[in-house]
């Protein structure tokens, strides 16, 4: 089985091809996963109901199936969640509605129609564990917990490679070990090809590197 890393398909969130939402007041924020063992934190703080943004583009074309930003793991259309849906994938947790309240400068009542609707995902956390000596990882601190690792400092890494055996089958998930990066399935990859969702970049995850010395921080192999 193949794994990728997913990213905007500029490889950047707030790109320029593609619209990305920014959070709109009031933005309350709950409890943070905790890890089964140590019990620290292996995420932010949940972001609350109601989930209100704003998209920085008006341009229909601009409107993706995947919307990133800042303050949120991922945003998705209704369109996503049909063919997530209908194709029967797994890994999301929850669908929780968005409510898009202003498109770069006009509010949505003075839009053409055609605004997807959108939903705000969680996904499972821990769907596998990364191979740290596979990985190439280095730390600059030893993590204390060996099952999350989230108190370790990395300061550099060589792809994400999955431990044997550890991966639970979801098609969507973050793995332990390999904290903040959303990693999916061939399968995820095929059925968004498929389908023509857009705004997704699949990044093969042993070719998928991390530096604290580079600019940009992560960057893919040769």
């Amino acid at each position: 089985m193949k794994f990728y890393v997913l990213k905007p398909e500029e490889g950047i969130r707030f790109g320029t091809k593609w619209a990305y939402a920014d959070q709109v007041d009031p933005v309350l924020r709950g409890e943070s996963e905790k890890c089964p063992i140590c019990g620290r934190a292996v995420s932010g703080r949940r972001w609350l109901p109601p989930h209100r943004v704003k998209l920085s583009s008006a341009k229909p074309e601009k409107w993706g199936d995947f919307v990133w930003g800042a303050g949120f793991l991922l945003v998705v259309s209704g369109r996503f969640k049909e063919v997530y849906e209908r194709e029967g994938l797994t890994g999301i947790k929850d669908f929780s509605p968005v409510e898009v309240v202003r498109v770069g400068k006009r509010k949505t009542w003075d839009l053409p129609p055609g605004l997807p609707v959108y939903y705000l995902i969680e996904i499972v956390w821990g769907g596998a564990s990364q191979d740290d000596i596979a990985s190439g990882v280095v730390w600059e601190k030893e993590p204390t917990c060996p099952y999350c690792r989230i108190d370790g400092h990395l300061i550099k890494q060589a792809g994400i490679i999955l431990e044997e055996g550890s991966w639970s089958g979801v098609d969507i998930f973050e793995a332990r070990g390999a904290a903040g990066i959303i990693l999916v399935s061939e399968r995820f990859k095929e059925v968004v090809e498929r389908y023509g969702l857009k705004n997704a970049w699949f990044i093969p995850a042993e070719k998928f590197a991390w530096d604290e010395r580079r600019p940009g921080l992560w960057y893919i192999l040769d």
